[in-house]
């Protein structure tokens, strides 16, 4: 079988790191000259005062501070890894140890919950099992085992953190592609789990990427081996009630064998890359609908792009950063065979970059980048480092790159889309207790700080669906992603009545409704009264029976609770 992910355990994976020689390549486009070269804040430290070999999810705290995993190292159990806090300026600290006799927990990183904590899993973990855990850590260092995988449904030796839905539970992948293929899975907060597919190995079903899920409400995934084309792989589409189909095979011809996991793009598709195939043979990046029709974005050169194969880890992901443009790390090949960073604008433009000084800035990057709201890029390597800044051996660095783009704020992932009076939480920097909020211009009336780089602000009555600003003193942020304000039908009068009859509806979020429909018939007339009412004639070409009304908003469609009558 052929795999695109990670290969052995965590003890293989250092082993090789410490091995080779790597550089990282990375890009800067048409922005100031000190894009173009990463910055290394840290190198880490071999030994059990620190976290090393970094790999997996970076995430961005409420404190501010970058979090994420060390494959290595760590004061826990044997491999059991730890995890980091680290600033923006570089201040590293070990933030957690793992309990002792825990093994490979740190190099799956870390999702960050709507509730502030982190969540991750450990591919050993639990000694009393062994066959991998999911765990909570506070923003105060309390761990908590939230389950303990059997093996029962295939699910064991998880590689990947859980991701949140936007229903607040989590959904995962297990399998780490050597000994089991895995499963797709539901834990809620309160820890209760449910087993939503099984991948089966006589299905070709093996070697999964981490879930995305999409604004449909699905959860995409890819497959180094599928059911239809075995080591070729596809592309999965997963209900959060289990509902699975493969939407999208891969072909030599067009790019094969996926490297990454999928991400959705501010155009609605979902992009992801490959190994191998294409027009150079050496895969491509691609862009798919949710429907499954893919198209290639471009196609890479090992020699000049390197490739996303990667042995030193899971694979990663891509980014896209407030501009717009694609950017992601190329771990094998390369100028120098070492790999790459690159960035890949919307328009198709591409470009790849050399760290100045390999391996002291660095070896094998390995970890999905990750954009902080102060503009600049995060990443890891598992290896290398600056001699001079390590009291042993270096294992491992954490370097930034500017990409031009300006300080931004940034929404709960979870919490994109919401009614008026929902509370959404916002990532920032340097927010007051004078810190004004606006959801599509329109200022929210309850603002509630945390620190200075996180708040939460609830949605206003007349609030408009477009980008949220914060705004302190003479500075604004504004928010790359677009908040949909969801409509609400709560009620109509009167109850029934003919063509012509004047409705009016009551509910919320109606200030931007573009359309009002009776059944399948639009209202020819229909007048925004205010954010809670609107009226409407009821059209002609209506049978006589019971229909449901329709609000279309830019945020959505909103159902009416009943059902009126048409006389």
């Amino acid at each position: 079988m052929k795999s695109n992910h990670y290969q052995g355990q965590s003890s293989g994976v250092i082993a090789m790191a410490l091995t080779l020689l790597a550089v990282v390549v990375i890009f800067a486009g048409a922005v100031p000259a000190q894009a173009q070269t990463p910055t290394v804040l840290h190198s880490f430290n071999l030994g059990t005062l620190d976290a090393c070999a970094p790999r997996g999810n970076i995430v961005q705290g409420r404190d501010g501070n970058m979090y994420g995993g060390g494959a290595a190292c760590g004061a826990g159990g044997t491999g059991g890894g730890a995890i980091y806090k680290i600033s923006p300026a570089g201040m590293e600290t070990m933030f957690f140890n793992f309990p002792q006799g825990w093994t490979n927990c740190g190099g799956a990183g870390l999702t960050l919950g709507s509730d502030g904590n982190f969540y991750s899993v450990c591919e050993g973990g639990n000694p009393a099992t062994g066959m991998g855990s999911i765990f909570r850590l506070t923003p105060a260092g309390v761990f908590t085992d939230l389950h303990d995988f059997t093996g029962a449904n295939g699910d064991s030796l998880p590689i990947y953190p859980p991701i949140q839905g936007v229903d607040g539970n989590f959904y995962g992948v297990t399998g780490n592609e050597v000994q089991v293929c895995g499963n797709v899975y539901k834990l809620t907060p309160a820890g209760v789990y449910t087993n939503l597919h099984t991948f089966v190995f006589n299905n070709g079903e093996c070697h999964a990427s981490n879930l995305f899920q999409a604004s449909d409400g699905n959860l995409y995934g890819t497959l180094a081996d599928c059911e239809v084309v075995q080591g070729a792989g596809c592309v999965y589409r997963i209900s959060t009630t289990g509902v699975f189909k493969e939407i999208h095979d891969f072909a030599f011809t067009t790019g094969d064998v996926p490297c990454t996991g999928l991400i959705q793009g501010k155009d609605g598709k979902l992009y992801g890359a490959t190994q191998q195939g294409a027009l150079n043979g050496s895969g491509n990046i691609y862009k798919l609908t949710t429907a499954g029709v893919a198209t290639d974005f471009h196609d890479f050169t090992n020699a000049t792009d390197a490739s996303c194969v990667n042995n030193s880890g899971p694979p990663v992901n891509l980014l896209q950063v407030a501009d717009g443009s694609f950017y992601g790390v190329n771990p094998a090949y390369g100028p120098i065979g070492n790999g790459s960073i690159y960035k890949l604008t919307s328009a198709g433009v591409f470009t790849a970059f050399l760290f100045p000084n390999p391996p002291v800035d660095g070896n094998l990057p390995s970890s999905t980048l990750i954009q902080n709201t102060n503009g600049l890029l995060y990443g890891t390597t598992p290896s290398g480092g600056n001699p001079a800044s390590c009291a042993y051996v270096c294992q491992g660095t954490f370097f930034s790159v500017a990409t031009g783009d300006e300080a931004f704020v940034n929404m709960e992932p979870t919490q994109k889309t919401g009614f008026v009076g929902a509370s959404v939480g916002m990532f920032g920097q340097g927010f007051t207790s004078a810190s004004a909020v606006k959801f599509g211009g329109v200022a929210a009336t309850k603002v509630t700080r945390s620190g200075t780089s996180y708040l939460t602000a609830v949605v206003p009555a007349g609030a408009h669906t477009g980008p949220v600003t914060v705004t302190t003193g003479a500075t604004t942020l504004t928010s790359p992603q677009t908040f949909k304000v969801k409509p609400k039908s709560t009620s109509f009068s009167p109850p029934s009545g003919a063509t012509g009859t004047l409705v009016t509806i009551k509910g919320s979020g109606l200030t931007q409704a573009t359309a009002v429909k009776f059944g399948t018939v639009k209202a020819t007339t229909f007048t925004v009264v205010s954010d809670s009412e609107v009226t409407a004639d009821v059209p002609s070409g209506l049978a006589p029976g019971a229909v449901t009304i329709f609000i279309t908003t830019p945020g959505g469609t909103a159902n009416s609770p009943t059902k009126f009558t048409v006389n």
